[in-house]
């Protein structure tokens, strides 16, 4: 199995070792080349198996949604903290440089998959972004609806990025339509 790791390292602690390769960003990189040395490296590797990333879900603030009366509340599905430009439903396009060097994405990401009742059709679409996601990548991507819950060590002793078990419902979406299946949390994460 050929799998790649893609870390932004606003999300604290070591990378798992998931995969023979992993690619770091964070709020000063670029999303083109990061997303285009994804694309080199999976070329370079015959095409990959599985993309593995993680990073935070994209949040917006209550008070800039409109019809929401509790503006203390953050409102996910917003897209992916990937790189200084975020991953969304604007830039989403560029993953097709992946096609059809990626099976399968695998999003650790608070909130991916989510879309709050009234943001159907808005930037605000998790749902939506995540079957773009798979129609423009041309993988199936795995992204959960819910936040998600992980540990890691800090001090002396450094551990790897824990995220256990799914939280909530987590959906497979088809690059042939971009629709999203519930994904059974006793397949693997």
């Amino acid at each position: 199995m050929r799998r790649m790791l893609w870390h932004d390292t606003r999300v604290e602690g070591e990378s798992p070792k998931l995969a023979s390769n992993t690619h770091h960003s964070n709020e000063d990189s670029d999303i083109d080349g990061s997303i285009n040395w994804v694309a080199s490296y999976a070329k370079s590797q015959g095409g990959l198996s599985e993309l593995i990333i993680i990073c935070h879900g994209a949040y917006v603030s209550a008070n800039a949604v409109r019809g929401v009366t509790d503006a203390s509340t953050p409102i996910p599905g917003f897209g992916l903290v990937l790189c200084k430009q975020k991953l969304h439903l604007g830039n989403i396009n560029k993953v097709q440089v992946w096609k059809p060097w990626i099976q399968r994405v695998t999003i650790y990401a608070c909130g991916a998959a989510r879309t709050e009742p009234g943001n159907e059709g808005t930037w605000g679409d998790g749902m939506r972004l995540m079957g773009e996601f798979a129609i423009y990548s041309g993988a199936y991507v795995i992204a959960p609806r819910d936040p998600q819950t992980y540990s890691h060590s800090t001090g002396w002793f450094s551990s790897a990025i824990d995220f256990g078990q799914w939280e909530g419902p987590v959906y497979a979406f088809d690059p042939r339509d971009g629709k999203g299946k519930p994904y059974s949390p006793g397949q693997m994460r």
